[in-house]
């Protein structure tokens, strides 16, 4: 059935997600482990560095299974192309110096690119119609808004430990506003179109909440759950696009 076909590439989208997630997170813990000031999530990949591992291996594993069970040569191509463009931020990001004089957010806007790329891919939305665009633009839009969001929240923070990070070289920027706007936008453009009105109007949601969250940022008091709270907001609209071929 169309559902146990699409299974396997849920799966593979979730467990590669977790292995990129994990191998940020272990690659912190050998970066941070001699840092005076990090933040708790850091404090706790340090701590249970082996257990990182543990769980790498066991996502890296059932991926490559669900790898072998898609069987699809064109979408194995594109995760593979999806890959390298991954791996290629991994070294300009996340290995090389840690300094930067770039005015744009490109760690950020590359983070969003990929991540949009990948669940437009898992959804199976591949070809340039005009619904899937917006569907595109508005996703790597919110991506984009939401790891600006939390760039605004630890900016104390990667300014000692990362100033590839967008408010680290901008301390005196403004709260994100335009990437919100326009995954907002998009949301909207989806409500006039019969069938996506759910998803445009998560797209909407998302926005507003990510919005009204930065603004209730204090960075005088940084807080610890920035990133878990920005990154629970934009999970909002993820499942309606993958599950775009069902639903509408």
């Amino acid at each position: 059935s169309d559902v146990e076909t699409a299974l396997p590439k849920l799966l593979l989208l979730f467990f590669g997600v977790w292995a990129v997630y994990l191998i940020d997170r272990i690659l912190d813990s050998y970066r941070l482990r001699k840092a005076t000031v990090i933040t708790d999530r850091h404090r706790f990949a340090i701590r249970f560095r082996w257990l990182l591992w543990t769980l790498l291996a066991f996502s890296a594993a059932l991926a490559l299974l669900q790898l072998y069970l898609v069987r699809d040569a064109l979408y194995v191509l594109s995760g593979v192309l999806l890959a390298i463009v991954t791996t290629t931020y991994f070294l300009a990001f996340r290995v090389r110096s840690n300094t930067s004089t770039r005015k744009l957010p490109s760690k950020e806007l590359t983070v969003a690119i990929c991540f949009a790329a990948g669940v437009m891919l898992t959804s199976g939305t591949l070809s340039l119609s005009w619904l899937n665009s917006v569907i595109a633009l508005g996703l790597a839009s919110i991506a984009l808004f939401n790891c600006l969001v939390i760039s605004y929240g630890e900016a104390d923070f990667d300014r000692r430990h990362d100033m590839k990070a967008y408010y680290a070289r901008q301390p005196q920027a403004r709260p994100p506003t335009t990437s919100g706007w326009i995954g907002g936008i998009c949301g909207c453009a989806l409500l006039l179109k019969d069938g996506t009105y759910i998803l445009g109007s998560s797209m909407i949601i998302t926005s507003m909440a990510l919005f009204c969250f930065s603004r209730s940022i204090d960075r005088d008091k940084p807080s610890q759950v920035t990133q878990a709270v920005a990154d629970s907001i934009l999970l909002i609209p993820i499942p309606l696009i993958l599950m775009m071929e069902y639903l509408f």
